[in-house]
C-alpha cells in the first residue's frame, strides 16, 4: 500500500483561506445574488399574490416603458436624485480634502479633532441622522408640535440677510448651505480618513525638494500633493456618489418604497434596476474623466 503524499504547506493555506471566505461567499450569493435575480425576474413579470404564494406572469419590458413613458413621477424623481448627488458630490470631496489636510498638520489635540470628524462613520448614522434632521426634540414632543426644520437648521441666518435686503434666491441658497454644514461634516467621515491616509503617504522629500526650487504653497499643492492623492480622490468621487445615490431619503427611493408598501414588487423591482442602471452608467463616466486626469 502507497503512502499517501503529504499536502504542502501552500496547499494548507490555500484551504484554510477557502474556509475564513466561505461564510462570505455564502453570504454574497445568499443575500445578494439570489435576490438580485428574483428582483430582476419580478422586474420582467405581473406579480401578484394568490393564497400567500406570488405568481409570476413573464411581461418582458412592459414595467420599463411604464416608468418611463407613462409614470409622471419616476423621471422627476430620478432626475431630483440623481441633481442632488451630482450637486453635494464636489461640496462633500472638496470639504473632506481641505479638512484632511488641516487634521495633517501637527497641532495640540490633533488625534481627538480626528476621532470627532470620524465619529459619524462610527454611530449608527441612520438612526441618529433621522432623529437629527427630524427635529425630534423633548420641547417639540411635549408640546405635541412638528418640526420640520431640523435641530441644526438656522432660521437665523435667513432672518438677517432679509433685514439686509438681498434678493430672495440669494438668500434661500446662503440659508440652505448654513443648513447643510452639519449633514456635509456628517456625510465626510470616511473620506476624511481615506484623504489623510494618502496625504501621509507622499514622501516628505517631494516637499523638500519643491521647497528648495521656491515653489509657493499653491504649487506645491498642485505639483505634488494633487498628482499624489488622485488616486484616493478617485475612490472618495466614486464612494460619495454611491453613498448618496443610495440614501433611503432619495427622492427615488421613496418613490420606489411607495410601490413595495403598496406590494407591487413588479413595478417597483423595474424601477430599481433603471436606477441602478442610471446609477452604473454615472459611475462609469466618472470612472473614465477620472483615470484620463490622473494619466494626464
Amino acid at each position: 500500500m502507497k503512502n499517501k503524499r503529504p499536502v504542502s504547506y501552500e496547499v494548507k493555506r490555500r484551504y484554510i483561506g477557502y474556509a475564513f471566505i466561505a461564510p462570505w461567499i455564502f453570504g454574497f450569493i445568499y443575500l445578494t445574488v439570489l435576490p438580485l435575480a428574483e428582483s430582476l425576474i419580478y422586474s420582467l413579470s405581473n406579480a401578484t399574490i394568490n393564497a400567500g404564494y406570488i405568481d409570476l406572469q413573464f411581461v418582458g419590458l412592459g414595467h420599463y416603458e411604464k416608468a418611463l413613458f407613462g409614470d409622471a413621477k419616476f423621471l422627476p424623481a430620478l432626475w431630483e436624485t440623481l441633481s442632488g448627488v451630482l450637486f453635494q458630490t464636489p461640496l462633500i470631496v472638496v470639504f473632506s480634502l481641505i479638512m484632511a489636510m488641516l487634521l495633517n498638520q501637527e497641532f495640540k489635540g490633533r488625534v481627538i479633532a480626528r476621532s470627532i470628524f470620524f465619529m459619524p462613520v462610527i454611530i449608527a448614522g441612520s438612526v441618529v441622522m433621522n432623529l437629527i434632521t427630524a427635529g425630534s426634540n423633548m420641547e417639540s414632543m411635549m408640546a405635541g408640535e412638528v418640526n420640520n426644520g431640523g435641530l441644526f437648521q438656522s432660521d437665523f441666518i435667513g432672518e438677517l440677510l432679509k433685514n439686509s435686503g438681498l434678493g430672495a434666491d440669494l438668500i434661500n441658497t446662503v440659508n440652505t448651505l448654513v443648513n447643510d454644514i452639519f449633514n456635509l461634516t456628517w456625510q465626510s467621515g470616511i473620506q476624511i480618513l481615506i484623504f489623510l491616509a494618502a496625504l501621509q503617504s507622499v514622501e516628505g522629500t517631494l516637499y523638500e525638494v519643491a521647497k528648495v526650487e521656491g515653489a509657493t504653497a499653491w504649487e506645491t499643492f498642485w505639483r505634488v500633493t494633487f498628482p499624489m492623492i488622485m488616486p484616493m480622490l478617485i475612490i472618495n468621487v466614486l464612494y460619495t456618489v454611491i453613498d448618496n445615490y443610495i440614501s433611503v431619503n432619495s427622492a427615488v427611493f421613496r418613490y420606489i418604497q411607495e410601490y413595495t408598501d403598496r406590494i407591487q414588487f413588479d413595478y417597483a423591482a423595474a424601477m430599481a434596476w433603471m436606477n441602478f442602471v442610471v446609477l452604473f452608467v454615472v459611475i462609469m463616466i466618472l470612472y473614465v474623466i477620472l483615470n484620463r486626469r490622473s494619466k494626464q
